[in-house]
């Protein structure tokens, strides 16, 4: 009985041992752990980059020819609204948009019945005029003679009545035919006279309904391509409404608004070049406003270029040449590094760049002028400046 309650005894002196042990191991555990986290972090060894190879080049001088580079759209030489000069119902549509056409040919038709029956009527009228002409001229011949005649009568019967051996009603009667005969010479001599005035009314109604059956027939004023047609077969049409669209597309006008300092350097005929699709080709000056517009104070003008590949609505570029100014400063334009609005390039000192601020003028192609900021065979970066800074090491290729 003793040996177990010493045994109980020393198991439970025991058990406290063991929860001092495991508080100890936490402790030194959560001080490792935080030794750890507050380890100083390696030095990063910063190591020296290669000088970067750059290309120079020297601020040239010399003449140039600026150019002016203004971008239009192409469109055909000519477009028209083709309209029907007369009113009708349409019998005939020949043509449908995108179809090629040559001058004079059909278009579209009109029911031309009472067309014709016009003409007919006034051609026909028109004969009986022209007849009317002799007959009237014959008509007062013969009844100037008559009226002679009458007057004649006149006389004699007059002297009879005053000697009493005619009644003065046989006077009278004859002095009414005077009358009458009198009357009829004057109606005869206006129609004699105004007879050529009529035939040529007649004649000029005559041309017209002509005209007006020939306009029935609808024809292209120019060869071209039927871009729209708006009537169909069974419309009816209006005189002097549209019907369909006509484009010449043989050539291409690009029309341009410019300012005055571009157009003092043009003149009509000049040959520019156009830049199309990537393609360039030559134009022609066909039109040049000298006045220039009230309201933008620019000039328009037109240049034309040959169809070839083009099409209407492409992007056109047009080189305009300006003045030549001699002693420009010239550098390349992969030489210019642009920051937030301003102009920038790079020279080289010993074996390290400076960025300097400069003030460029016109590109002459893949160069620019210098303004200011640059002197005559000063050397300067060429290209690749955008991987530049300011005081930066490099070498020269």
């Amino acid at each position: 009985m003793q040996r177990i309650i010493k045994h109980k005894r020393q198991k439970g002196a025991v058990l406290p041992q063991f929860g001092v042990i495991a508080v100890i191991v936490a402790i030194a555990a959560i001080i490792v752990w935080l030794l750890w986290l507050t380890k100083p972090q390696p030095e990063a060894k910063l190591e020296q980059l290669a000088p970067v190879k750059v290309a120079l080049a020297q601020v040239e001088v010399r003449e140039v020819q600026p150019f002016e580079y203004v971008t239009g759209r192409l469109q055909p030489i000519k477009t028209a609204q083709i309209r029907y000069e007369v009113a009708g119902k349409v019998i005939a549509r020949k043509v449908e948009p995108g179809e090629k056409v040559n001058s004079g040919d059909v278009l579209m038709e009109l029911d031309g019945a009472d067309y014709r029956d016009q003409l007919q009527q006034v051609a026909a009228e028109l004969v009986i005029e022209e007849k009317s002409v002799g007959r009237d001229a014959e008509l007062l011949k013969y009844s100037q003679k008559n009226l002679k005649l009458q007057q004649q009568e006149e006389q004699r019967l007059q002297s009879l009545v005053g000697r009493n051996l005619i009644a003065q009603s046989q006077l009278d009667s004859v002095r009414q035919r005077v009358y009458d005969l009198r009357a009829e010479v004057a109606r005869l001599d206006y129609a004699v006279a105004t007879n050529n005035a009529r035939v040529r009314m007649k004649s000029a109604q005559r041309d017209i309904a002509e005209r007006n059956l020939q306009r029935t027939t609808l024809r292209a004023p120019f060869g071209g391509v039927v871009n729209e047609v708006f009537i169909d077969e069974g419309d009816y049409v209006n005189a002097n409404q549209a019907v369909l669209t006509l484009v010449d597309a043989s050539e291409f006008d690009v029309q341009l608004d410019v300012r005055g300092e571009v157009i003092a350097g043009l003149s009509l005929k000049q040959q520019v070049d156009v830049e199309i699709s990537k393609k360039v080709r030559k134009g022609n000056i066909v039109a040049l406003q000298l006045d220039p517009d009230i309201n933008t104070n620019t000039h328009q003008i037109r240049v034309r270029v040959p169809a070839d590949d083009a099409q209407a609505g492409l992007l056109a570029v047009v080189s305009l040449p300006l003045s030549a100014k001699a002693q420009s400063k010239l550098i390349p334009l992969s030489a210019v590094l642009n920051l937030h609005g301003k102009a920038y390039i790079y020279t080289l000192e010993g074996n390290v760049v400076k960025k300097l601020p400069v003030q460029l003028g016109r590109r002459i192609g893949n160069d620019v002028v210098v303004l200011n900021g640059l002197s005559a065979g000063q050397n300067v970066v060429a290209r690749d400046v955008n991987s530049l800074s300011d005081n930066q090491q490099v070498m020269t290729e």
